[in-house]
């Protein structure tokens, strides 16, 4: 374009040299004419090839630097130091283009710099969410998915398979579809994919993206809440029992006193007795709730000291060795580390651990039975243990006896209050440990075993 510019400057250039020199060639003699004719030719054509040679030279001067941006712009290659270089080398007519294309070209890299670094973000916030996210395309196949969907629908989500394919659950394939409409799709549903993963509740909220065509599935798993809310109606249940129980033995037993039996001088001393004994097992219930609630909320206050396992293990032991010979069960101790191994523990909670697994012990054991305890070192670890001759677990319960008011032998709902292994539970967590129950099976008894962590040595006694 600029030599073209260049070659129609030179014409016009020349055009106007010839009008000059016809005008003056007016006020020549025409005797002169024929002699004057040829000179004026040449020097016309002359003036018509210098400037034409100028325009050129001025044109390509002007022309060389910017090809060469065309060029380096193509390439990709621009930058800094080359629109340096070309404002060297140009002439002064380009350079304010060179300077304003640098402005440009800084504000451009500034803007894929800002995009780039929010396009980074985006996929460390993709993939790290701890919700699934899918994008399907019209035909419901997958075009982007992070690592949470592949966890929460346990299958290999990779683009180009279908929604159906990866989730083996025609249920969320509705939801997915029944967002075509304009309004937003959400609903609870119960994953089914694989059968032997354990249930799972993932909230789903489908969405039509802005193309019309795409559809983005949002997966929020809602097992916990799930299992927090029927904990919570359970728990609802458990305590409206265990608190009807003993109200109504209260209830009847003031009605029958008020009817006449207070002054009976044998049944009345005996109905308040029971009295009694229903007041006490209404006072042991609120105070394990209060203990549960309190482990569980985080509020637990530990006394930590150093003591030995073997001077816990006996103080436990001479608590519940009185009731359990009135049954006609043997308790003892038939283990215990080395006299300068201790444990930082809270004594009260951690004894309150042992008599309850004691008391357990007794209660779910015959006649004649053996209840053992002990501890020893194990790794960094001590290791304590209450076991007994008693009517045993089944494999399927032992993951369930710390779990509130769930009780192994339906027979006997009506002793205890359900609450002892779970206040148990909490106590050894609180500490740093973990309990856990193994036996053997029905009529083979059972052993629970708890840890403590950090065993130490020292030389005086507590």
């Amino acid at each position: 374009m600029t030599a073209r510019f260049a070659w129609l400057s030179a014409l016009v250039a020349g055009g106007t040299g010839v009008a000059v020199l016809l005008a003056a060639l007016s006020f020549v003699p025409a005797s002169a004419w024929e002699s004057f004719v040829p000179i004026a030719t040449g020097l016309t054509a002359a003036g018509v090839f210098t400037a034409a040679l100028l325009a050129a030279w001025a044109g390509e001067r002007l022309a060389r630097p910017l090809r060469s941006m065309v060029r380096a712009i193509e390439a990709d290659t621009i930058g800094p130091s080359s629109l340096r270089e070309f404002a060297s080398e140009a002439p002064s007519e380009v350079v304010a283009l060179v300077y304003a294309l640098r402005t440009a070209h800084s504000r451009l890299q500034r803007t894929l710099a800002e995009l780039e670094r929010d396009r980074a973000q985006m996929a460390t916030t993709f993939r790290h969410m701890a919700d699934g996210v899918l994008v399907l395309d019209p035909d419901e196949r997958i075009e982007l998915a992070n690592p949470a969907a592949a966890r929460l629908l346990t299958a290999a989500v990779t683009r180009g398979r279908s929604l159906a394919e990866v989730a083996h659950d025609a249920e969320l394939v509705e939801v997915a579809r029944a967002a075509r409409g304009p309004a937003p799709v959400t609903r609870i549903i119960e994953l089914r994919s694989v059968l032997a993963a354990p249930r799972r509740w993932v909230q789903v909220a489908a969405t039509r993206l802005p193309d019309g065509k795409r559809t983005r599935l949002l997966l929020q798993d809602v097992t916990a809440l799930r299992r927090a809310e029927a904990a919570r109606r359970d728990f609802a249940a458990n305590v409206s029992h265990e608190l009807r129980t003993p109200v109504a033995a209260l209830k009847a037993l003031v009605e029958t006193l008020q009817a006449g039996a207070l002054d009976d001088p044998e049944a009345g001393p005996d109905f308040l007795r029971r009295m009694h004994v229903e007041v006490e097992g209404l006072a042991q219930l609120v105070t394990e709730l209060l203990q549960l609630a309190r482990a569980e909320a985080g509020k637990l206050e530990l006394e930590l000291a150093p003591w030995r396992p073997g001077e816990l293990l006996h103080e436990a032991v001479e608590r519940a060795r009185p009731y359990a010979e009135t049954l006609g069960l043997h308790v003892e101790v038939v283990q215990q580390p080395a006299a300068d191994v201790v444990v930082e523990a809270d004594a009260r909670r951690i004894g309150q651990v042992l008599t309850n697994l004691l008391a357990n012990a007794v209660k779910f054991s015959v006649r004649g039975g053996r209840i053992e305890t002990g501890a020893r070192v194990v790794d960094d670890q001590v290791e304590f243990w209450v076991a007994d001759t008693g009517v045993g677990i089944e494999s399927d319960q032992l993951s369930r006896v710390s779990e509130r008011f769930y009780k192994t032998d339906p027979s006997r709902t009506g002793a205890g209050t359900g609450l002892g292994l779970a206040i148990c539970k909490h106590f050894v967590q609180a500490h740093g440990g973990s309990i856990w129950a193994e036996s053997g099976g029905a009529g083979r008894g059972a052993t629970f075993r708890f840890t403590l962590q950090g065993p130490t040595t020292c030389t005086s006694r507590h």
